[in-house]
């Protein structure tokens, strides 16, 4: 199973499923505009410093590429050579180049402010960490796999939201929104793809969060309002 993501016709999957959450999340503009467009800007503070930590270290391996080497998912440098921050922080950089890069930022961008809006930071930050760890060690162990990228991780979290609307009652739309992931994710894991594994680990991270311990705000249970959460 492939986790590297050449095929530039999967992204437009991993767009898919970006959009599905974060558009289908947002304050219906029908509605209220203004909210709508408070959903996007100005963005959350947690949403910029996730963001912009990975944008940070994405950045510099650019400039300095050997920073790859010491960052990427190596499985035989995890499993034989203890090795372990390798699952985590093979999240931070990217071993593409400048247009790849620029492609994960912004998914990225569109995830974390949907992401915290719906979830809180606390909650999006482990999201973030822990869906890039059960990703990191699917492509070490059970997929084994050399390569860097906040893709994983970033879908993980786009999933998550998608994970959470079944268990809180959500509106039908929202529900359609959540099925609709789920394909994705399907569809992705038959094309080989091991994204469609982060798409279900994020679904399952989003069901399982949802249900002990819930947001006190969902957005689908704030209709016309931002739908934030302040926990």
């Amino acid at each position: 199973m492939s986790a590297s993501g050449d095929d530039p016709w999967l992204w437009a999957f991993y767009a898919a499923v970006v959009a599905l959450t974060a558009l289908a999340a947002m304050p219906d503009p029908r509605s209220s505009r203004a909210a709508a467009r408070a959903w996007w800007w100005p963005p959350p503070m947690a949403a910029l410093v996730l963001w912009g930590v990975v944008a940070v270290a994405s950045v510099t391996r650019l400039i300095v590429p050997s920073l790859v080497e010491l960052f990427r998912r190596e499985p035989v440098r995890t499993r034989d050579g203890g090795q372990w921050w390798r699952v985590l922080t093979a999240g931070l950089v990217e071993d593409g180049g400048v247009v790849v890069t620029a492609a994960n930022l912004v998914l990225l961008a569109v995830v974390a402010i949907a992401a915290v809006r719906i979830w809180g930071w606390y909650r999006a930050a482990a999201l973030f960490v822990v869906g890039q760890i059960l990703w990191g060690l699917f492509t070490t162990f059970v997929s084994p796999s050399v390569g860097a990228g906040t893709s994983g991780a970033t879908l993980a979290l786009a999933a998550s939201i998608a994970g959470l609307w079944p268990v809180v009652g959500a509106r039908r739309r929202l529900l359609l929104a959540s099925s609709a992931t789920f394909l994705l994710g399907v569809v992705l894991v038959a094309f080989d793809d091991a994204h469609g594994v982060a798409v279900l680990i994020g679904m399952l991270l989003g069901a399982v969060l949802g249900t002990v311990l819930p947001p006190r705000r969902p957005a689908v249970l704030n209709s016309g309002s931002l739908g934030g959460v302040t926990s």
